[in-house]
């Protein structure tokens, strides 16, 4: 199954797989024009970033995007994939099975419950490490269980990386609101007299 994320984009910016030439550059003058951040070196430093998140091995994500906080602050990149869940789809294993997903990359952390909205519940999670996080040991985790996507069960993953887990901690709330940025590409494709 393919996702599209459509999230604010005051806060967040797509890292295309693809881009076109000169990507980086013109979202880092496009960005440092929405931020009052007029520096060359700021630009030259955010252009710089972009490229090496787009050139970082994805594994399995599905989607990468950055956060650019109020004033260019709480800068970190979060990966969005989907995990087929393998549990029996009551609350029990629901959870079981979120709470096994933050443990494989975040072991020492305590998982906290979330519910969202009332189609999604899941975990949030923030590394109790103080180094910035990386795509194999995240600064935080965010596990959403999706109700009415039209497959099996799914969770989205979300990790939070490339910042120290103090700076994310204080952006969980914009990686949790991704949850309701995430559908199905045929959601985003269809018209809307259909």
């Amino acid at each position: 199954m393919q996702i599209a994320v459509s999230p604010n984009l005051d806060r967040w910016v797509v890292i295309p797989e693809f881009p076109p030439p000169g990507w980086a550059r013109m979202e880092a003058q496009t960005r440092s024009r929405m931020l009052d951040m007029t520096g060359p070196q700021w630009r030259t430093a955010f252009a710089n970033l972009l490229e090496e998140l787009r050139h970082t091995e994805r594994d399995v994500s599905l989607a990468r995007l950055l956060h650019v906080g109020e004033g260019g602050h709480q800068i970190f990149a979060v990966d969005l994939s989907l995990v087929i869940a393998q549990d029996d789809g009551t609350k029990e294993g629901r959870r079981a099975t979120q709470r096994a997903l933050i443990a494989d990359l975040l072991p020492q952390s305590e998982p906290q419950r979330l519910r969202p909205t009332p189609q999604t519940a899941g975990f949030q999670a923030v590394s109790t490490d103080t180094a910035p996080g990386t795509t194999a040991h995240p600064s935080a985790m965010v596990v959403l269980r999706m109700a009415g996507l039209p497959t099996v069960p799914v969770d989205l993953v979300m990790r939070a990386w490339k910042a120290s887990p103090e700076v994310v901690a204080g952006a969980l709330d914009d990686i949790v609101s991704l949850g309701q940025a995430v559908a199905p590409v045929d959601v985003f494709n269809e018209s809307p007299g259909q």
